[in-house]
C-alpha cells in the first residue's frame, strides 16, 4: 500500500543507507544535532518564514527561534511553578504542552497549542496564541478529551496521551502516541476544532479514528509523536519515537526514532493504517540508531518532491535538540 522507502542520512557528515520495503525511493538528508539548553522537553514545533515558534512540555513558554536555530525571544503562556532550575514547570502541575499547530481564526494567523491529555484537569488545556504574541484564549479540553477517549475505544486505565497535531486542508489531524492505548490519528473538521479552543462551542459533531501500526524496537511499538501537513504531496509527515515504557505518564529509556509519510488518500482505504515498512529510522554513520526521542517536524520549504525543514527532540534531562532536514525523492 505505502511507498518503498530508501533514507540517505547525513549524520556527522556521511551517508548511510535505510531501506524499507517498497516501489518507490524516498531519500531523508540529516544534518548535525543543535543542543539547546534554554529550551527544555521540546515538543511542538511550527515554522513561519525565517522563524520558528516551539513549547516545550514543561516549559511555561512559547519560544522564537532563528533559521540558524537560536532562541531570540520567549513569551510566557501562563504562569506556573518551576523548579529550581528556573525553566521547567514541577511534574505535578505540568500541562503538558505536547501538540501545536498554526490556525486561523478571525482572519489572522494562531498558534494553537495543546496539553496531552495524559492526566485529567491538569494536563486538559488548549491556548490559542495570537502571531504577535498580544492575545491569547485559553480553553477547557477535558470535554473534547472526552469525546476523543470515547472515539479511540480506550477504557479502564487507558490513558489519552496527544503528541501532536496537523492541518490539513478543511481537517484538523490529531495524533495520539500509544504508549497506554494505542497509535491513534483523529480526524476532526478544523473549523469546528477552532471553534471549540476558542469557547464557542462545547462539542465537535464528528470524529473519525484511525488505528496506526508503527514498527518496534525491542519489543516496544513506536508511538506517533508529530505531524505536519507536506501540501505538495498531499501526505502528512510524521515522526515517531520509541520508549520503553507502558504508560503515558511516565518516561522510559529513548531507543530511537522515525520519520515518513502518510498520503491522505490512506484514510480513505479503512481505518487500520500499516506504517510499519514505510517509517524510516534516524540512524548514525556506523548505522546504529539515533538515540534521541524525535516529537515534533516543522517544514520549511517545500515543492512535489521535496521538502526542508526541522526536527525538534526531548532529551527527558531538561535539554532539547534540533536537527535540519531535506526530504525528497
Amino acid at each position: 500500500m505505502y511507498n518503498k522507502i530508501v533514507a540517505a542520512l547525513f549524520a556527522f557528515g556521511s551517508i548511510n543507507m535505510a531501506h524499507a520495503d517498497d516501489q518507490s525511493d524516498l531519500y531523508l538528508q540529516l544534518g548535525h544535532p543543535v543542543l539547546e539548553t534554554e529550551l527544555s522537553s521540546a515538543s511542538g514545533l511550527v515554522a513561519d518564514g525565517n522563524k520558528l515558534y516551539a513549547v516545550g512540555d514543561d516549559s511555561p513558554w512559547l519560544f522564537t527561534l532563528n533559521k540558524q536555530l537560536n532562541i531570540k525571544d520567549k513569551y510566557v503562556i501562563k504562569e506556573y511553578p518551576l523548579r529550581e532550575d528556573g525553566k521547567r514547570i514541577q511534574k505535578s502541575v505540568k500541562p503538558d504542552y505536547e501538540a501545536m499547530a498554526m490556525v486561523e481564526y478571525e482572519l489572522e494567523d494562531w498558534f494553537l497549542v495543546l496539553g496531552s491529555g495524559s492526566k485529567a484537569e491538569v494536563r486538559e488545556w488548549a491556548y490559542m496564541i495570537s502571531k504577535d504574541q498580544s492575545q491569547s484564549i485559553e480553553s477547557d479540553l477535558s470535554a473534547l478529551y472526552a469525546q476523543l477517549y470515547a472515539a479511540g475505544g480506550f477504557y479502564g486505565d487507558q490513558e489519552l496521551n496527544i503528541e501532536g497535531l496537523a492541518i490539513a486542508k478543511d481537517k484538523a489531524f490529531i495524533f495520539n502516541r500509544g504508549n497506554s492505548g494505542g497509535n491513534l490519528i483523529f480526524i476532526l473538521d478544523k473549523a469546528e476544532l477552532v471553534a471549540y479552543v476558542t469557547n464557542q462551542i462545547q462539542q465537535v459533531s464528528k470524529i473519525d479514528t484511525y488505528k496506526v501500526t508503527l514498527p518496534t524496537v525491542q519489543g516496544f511499538e513506536a508511538g506517533l509523536s508529530g505531524g505536519e501537513f507536506w501540501t505538495d504531496a498531499e501526505s502528512l509527515v510524521y515522526t515517531a519515537s520509541v520508549e520503553a515504557t507502558g504508560d503515558a505518564y511516565n518516561d522510559g529509556e529513548i531507543l530511537g526514532s522515525f520519520i515518513g509519510l502518510l498520503p491522505l488518500e490512506a484514510f480513505e482505504e479503512g481505518t487500520d493504517i500499516d506504517l510499519t515498512q514505510g517509517a524510516v529510522p534516524l540512524l548514525d554513520y556506523y548505522g546504529k540508531p539515533i538515540i534521541t526521542k524525535v516529537e515534533s517536524v516543522a517544514i520549511t520549504k517545500s515543492d512535489d518532491d521535496d521538502i526542508k525543514g526541522v526536527l525538534v527532540s526531548d532529551n527527558d534531562n531538561g535539554t532539547s535538540e534540533f536537527f535540519k532536514f531535506r526530504l525528497f525523492k
